[in-house]
């Protein structure tokens, strides 16, 4: 099921660039991405009963710059999306790193990941500093293309959308990646820790298979 939920969040993404290749109608394949995300959506919580805040949130944002650049027919409102998206994650983290001092990546992945405090905090600011980088990225892709590389509107179109379908999310595994490395290099404890937690995790494993005979043999004798 897990698996499955994956596919259908990234359907949306793919009807949307699908579209815009057939046509070179970014209003039109827009207009795709809303319908398509409703309907992914909408199939997520029938077949779990229940749907993630990110994916809540993503909604969100494909209604707030979708709706309106359907109805008024303008383009430009769309490609500000990932911008404001990516600066809402970045204040999302300040606001829970700096102002309720609570770590939000400790929260989300403390139990998989077993790091030092410092560590956690590290990877915070990291990852603050990308979204604010990468909402500039996408400002710069978005709309100085012409003027930066001397091509078309229409080509700078094409390759924004090509950025927004699959560029950004290829960034972000990059950087995701790079983070980690970072914090390992860093904080040589924390990739100790965190093969010692695997070892334990495995050895759990092993027990509880271990002692499933003997307490089904158990459960039989009561």
């Amino acid at each position: 099921m897990p698996s499955l939920v994956k596919i259908i969040e990234f359907l949306p993404v793919i009807a949307f660039f699908t579209a815009y290749r057939l046509t070179s109608d970014l209003i039109l394949a827009t207009a795709i991405v809303v319908g398509s995300c409703v309907a992914a959506t909408a199939l997520e919580y029938l077949l779990t009963r229940t749907l993630s805040r990110l994916q809540i949130f993503l909604l969100c944002a494909v209604l707030l710059f979708g709706l309106p650049t359907v109805l008024l027919r303008d383009p430009q409102i769309i490609k500000w999306k990932v911008t404001v998206v990516n600066l809402l994650f970045a204040l999302a983290i300040f606001i829970t790193q700096y102002l309720l001092h609570k770590n939000p990546f400790a929260y989300l992945f403390g139990k998989e990941l077993p790091l030092p405090a410092p560590a956690w905090q590290t990877l915070s600011l990291l990852w603050m500093l990308y979204f604010i980088l990468a909402a500039l990225l996408n400002v710069i892709i978005a709309f100085y293309l012409p003027a930066l590389l001397g091509i078309s509107a229409q080509q700078a179109e094409s390759w924004w959308v090509d950025y927004k379908a699959f560029g950004n999310a290829i960034l972000n595994f990059i950087f995701a990646v790079l983070a980690m490395l970072y914090v390992f290099w860093r904080y040589p404890g924390a990739l100790q820790s965190l093969s010692a937690a695997k070892e334990q995790s495995a050895s759990a494993d092993k027990n509880d298979a271990a002692s499933a005979p003997q307490n089904a043999q158990n459960k039989q004798a009561h």
